[in-house]
């Protein structure tokens, strides 16, 4: 299944969101489903408060700490991308800031 492509035209103006993590209120969910799923909404939100969607991201930088994550990952970011597939970037990194973090995603959108 490919939730990505290589490459995509992005237009003049940029939004770039920051390394958005999986806690929310304080909490922690603990699956890699259920943290994607924080993650994502908080992209979502960044993304709405510039009037822009999942259609405008053009790149994601995704970091998880343990390549065993992915399929969990994946289904959850094919539903968030759906047809738009931005490019992407997947790093397996050692640790994230808070050692209960499994997902950290960050990008850039295109208007």
């Amino acid at each position: 299944m490919q939730i990505y492509q290589n490459t995509k035209i992005a237009s003049n103006k940029s939004l770039y969101i920051s390394g958005q993590t999986p806690s929310k209120d304080g909490v922690t969910p603990q699956s890699i489903e259920a943290q994607t799923e924080v993650v994502l909404e908080k992209i979502s939100a960044a993304l709405q408060e510039h009037h822009l969607t999942v259609e405008d991201l053009v790149k994601i930088t995704i970091y998880i700490t343990d390549v065993s994550y992915l399929p969990g990952l994946r289904s959850k970011l094919a539903e968030f991308v759906g047809e738009s597939k931005p490019t992407s970037t997947l790093v397996v990194v050692a640790g994230l800031i808070d050692p209960d973090f499994k997902v950290e995603i960050d990008g850039i959108a295109a208007f």
